[in-house]
Formats: C-alpha cells, structure tokens, sequence
C-alpha cells in the first residue's frame, strides 16, 4: 500500500510542480517576448485540480490533514478511538459522496464536448484524472477507516 501511495505523492506533486513551471514560463514568455503560451491558463487550472484532489487521497490515507486535537488529547485511549472513528466515518462519507457526485456528472461534461481556449482540446480528461483522486481518497478512507476498526484502542493512532 505504501508503494502505491508513494505513487500517488508522486502524482500530486507533479501536477503541482507543473502549474508552477507553467505559470513561470507564462509570465517569462509574457513579460519579456509579449507572447501569450497557449492555454496555459487553462492547463494550469486543471493541473491544480489534479493536485488538490489526488493530495487529498494521500492526506485521507496518511492522516495527515489539519486538525484541531485538543479534545482527542485530553480524551482516554477508548475516547481517542471514538473520535477517530467518528471523523474517518464523516471524511469516507463525504468523500465518497463527493466522488459518486463528480462521476455522475463526468458524462455530461463529456458530452458537453468543452474545449480549451487556444489548442481546443477536450477537457475531460482533465476531470476524469481529477475525479479519479476524489475516488482515491474514498478508497483510501475505506481502508483508514477498517484499519481503525481492527486496532484496539491505544494511546497514538
């Protein structure tokens, strides 16, 4: 599992690295040879989606998102259990929820046949990688959450 979410690091910061090549070579292209890099705006926009969202399947995972702590901390071992149950089941279900809306709508985009600005490429698949990080990070809370559920209460989680 390590392995595959390794992958899915990899992924995420590729996207973001790219947006932040892109948005260098834009205003460099723009600022000293008056020329605009085709779609760049657009391309930009989906790659920070792509980020964003498959970052949220590695953060789902690793637990690794912000948190406000001071109840978990000051709660026993059986508390601290019941809290992470409780936040895990509410992230894999709005999660999943979030997922199950962007896939039913993925079609419709498709079918919408919406191009970039410049080059006029199809969209889609900007969306497709995009939504399958939102399903990533469902998977990946399903498997947090029975995780949680086979470990017996202990101090750190």
């Amino acid at each position: 599992m390590e392995r595959l979410v390794l992958w899915v690091e990899r992924l995420a910061g590729a996207s973001l690295a790219a947006v932040a090549l892109l948005v260098f070579v834009s205003v460099v292209l723009r600022d000293l040879l008056a020329v605009d890099l085709p779609d760049s705006f657009d391309f930009s926009r989906y790659l920070q989606g792509i980020a964003i969202f498959w970052g949220l399947a590695v953060t789902t995972y690793r637990n690794a998102h912000i948190v406000v702590d001071l109840l978990w901390e000051l709660s026993g071992s059986a508390g601290r259990k019941a809290i992470d149950l409780f936040a895990c089941s509410v992230s894999v279900s709005f999660m999943a929820l979030f997922a199950w809306m962007l896939l039913t709508r993925l079609p419709a985009v498709e079918r919408a046949h919406q191009l970039t600005s410049d080059l006029r490429l199809p969209v889609w698949p900007f969306y497709a990688v995009a939504i399958a990080g939102i399903v990533a990070a469902a998977v990946v809370g399903c498997i947090r959450l029975v995780e949680l559920l086979r470990v017996k209460a202990t101090t750190e989680t």
